[in-house]
């Protein structure tokens, strides 16, 4: 704790001034007066502060105050965190707050007003009033690149009937130098919020001495420099080859992804300096039962990255009128026989189920881990290797399309144009049948159903597969009824009831499978968008009392 040198009362560091501020007399004193004289500053290597654990998760923050914390900001629960003094490493620079803790709250409420299916919890501004400051440690790393360089590169372009490459090699000597590449040096920072704060402007960056924590929480780094060393030189070398594509001699040129001359040896990069430092960052938790969600501001710039779990009511609401004009529309339009109902509401259980497969295998991804690289550095350092020839791959990806044209089709568009075809080329088949011929031709529908049925029952088996890593393993019973549901139908059209009310149930059947798989993706999305409740050995996590 800091002491006013004029009253004796408490300082802390105030975001406006930059400037230690005493509470009672409004004194302003420079950070840098508070250091020890008694020893060289710039020798240092450790510095006081009170570590808080969390009973509940175990999770540890610091502060170079002693005053007790009431709040776990990881696992989001309210209790009193055990305390104790101990020397912490010292960064070497820090980024101080710039911005406030009103600033902070408006770039949150900015966001919020555009997530119209958001709790009402997440807008409540006494939940918003427990943003709280806490300084996240960083490995910064300075890169060069000292090389001739020789990338292969090909443009195409038709003539006629044939597509005619030409082939070149882009030669030149590179020189160049990347100053404060970051990475979060913690294990309990996920990779995935600590990518999307970026970037932090290391310009700005000051001498570190513990004054600037005075008022505010931080962590402290569990993870060797050498962890993200890598990923700062892939980094280096996906900018140069972006800053290699801006040269007007090579519009339209690409290069080829896997080739060697795109790694960081054939590039000549190496890290030349590596700083430990501490960078601001405003937290906000949400805790719902066994799950949490952190809303979290860039403490430089206000960047928001948030956690938005979607209400259920509050969706299937939006929905309901959202669909009304459509439905009217459509009435307006065509006149559904009662096979056509039945076949586009398979149609449209076919892509529920494709929806919920999907996302329950981006839920088995997320909840093992394997794409935030300190969690797996501390559980399982033997898999490092294949996450960094992953991290790779995808950062030489990354740098070959900046030299494309931006005129371009992606393949993703083109991916995503293939699978709306196949899902709604039945249905417009099977309403252009009904239109015809009044959906005369009984066998063609159970045909065209049968074969929906079997979509439907692969992603089905697919979505199964992934079950074991969605919380409380709900869903399984949704997804049975929705399988049922399409044998009813196969079963309706195959014995050709006279009574429209056969097919009509059935539709209605499907239709009620459809809404449960629907209520399943959003209940599965907000697992996306949450976290399980971290439990920690070694765990350093933040609080507030900015």
């Amino acid at each position: 704790m800091f002491a006013c040198k004029n009253c004796g009362g408490n300082v802390k560091f105030d975001i406006k001034s930059g400037q230690l501020a005493c509470e009672y007399c409004h004194s302003l004193f420079d950070p840098y007066a508070y250091e020890d004289k008694t020893s060289d500053a710039e020798v240092q290597k450790d510095f006081d502060a009170t570590i808080f654990t969390c009973p509940q998760c175990g999770g540890e923050i610091l502060s170079t105050d002693d005053t007790a914390a009431g709040f776990c900001s990881f696992c989001g629960a309210s209790t009193v965190l055990y305390s104790r003094m101990q020397k912490e490493h010292r960064p070497a620079y820090i980024i101080p707050f710039a911005k406030s803790k009103d600033d902070c709250k408006q770039a949150y409420m900015s966001l919020m007003k555009k997530a119209i299916f958001a709790p009402k919890e997440l807008k409540d501004p006494k939940f918003i009033d427990g943003f709280r400051g806490i300084y996240m440690p960083y490995w910064t790393y300075y890169v060069t690149q000292k090389a001739p360089i020789s990338l292969p590169a090909k443009r195409s372009h038709r003539s006629g009937d044939y597509i005619i490459t030409d082939h070149y090699r882009l030669e030149g000597d590179l020189d160049a130098y990347y100053k404060g590449l970051s990475y979060d040096a913690s294990s309990s920072f996920d990779d995935s919020i600590s990518e999307k704060l970026a970037p932090y402007d290391v310009k700005n960056m000051k001498r570190f001495t513990p004054a600037f924590l005075s008022g505010f929480y931080a962590d402290t780094a569990d993870l060797p420099s050498t962890i993200y060393a890598s990923d700062a030189m892939d980094a280096a070398c996906t900018n140069t080859v972006s800053e290699i594509s801006k040269e007007p001699a090579f519009t339209g040129l690409s290069v080829d992804s896997d080739s060697a001359a795109l790694s960081p040896l054939s590039l000549g990069t190496t890290v030349k300096e590596t700083d430990y430092s501490m960078f601001p960052v405003w937290f906000l938790s949400y805790r719902n039962k066994d799950r949490v969600a952190y809303a979290t501001v860039n403490g430089q710039t206000g960047k928001v990255v948030a956690d938005l779990p979607i209400s259920v009511g509050k969706f299937l609401l939006g929905s309901l009128i959202a669909a009304i004009p459509v439905y009217i529309l459509l009435c307006l339009l065509t006149v559904l026989t009662p096979g056509m109902t039945l076949t586009i509401v398979g149609v449209l259980a076919i892509i529920a189920n494709i929806c919920y497969s999907q996302e329950l295998t981006m839920i088995a991804v997320k909840e093992a881990g394997t794409e935030d690289k300190g969690r797996i550095a501390k559980e399982q350092p033997e898999a490092l290797g294949a996450i960094n020839n992953r991290r790779r791959l995808k950062a030489a990806k990354k740098a070959t399309k900046t030299i494309k044209k931006k005129t371009n089709t992606s393949f993703v568009a083109y991916f995503i144009l293939f699978i709306f075809v196949i899902q709604f080329v039945p249905a417009l088949f099977a309403i252009i049948a009904g239109i015809g011929s009044g959906f005369g031709n009984a066998d063609g529908s159970l045909i065209l159903f049968v074969i929906l049925t079997i979509i439907s029952f692969i992603f089905s088996i697919r979505a199964f597969s992934s079950f074991d890593r969605m919380p409380g393993h709900k869903g399984v019973a949704g997804l049975i009824f929705g399988m049922v549901s399409m044998l009813i139908g196969d079963a309706v059209l195959l014995f050709q009831p006279v009574l429209d009310a056969w097919y009509y149930g059935a539709a209605f059947i499907i239709i009620a499978s459809v809404l449960i798989t629907l209520i399943n993706v959003i209940r599965a999305f907000n697992v996306l968008t949450t976290r399980k409740l971290p439990q920690f050995a070694t765990h350093k996590g933040g609080d507030d009392r900015a």
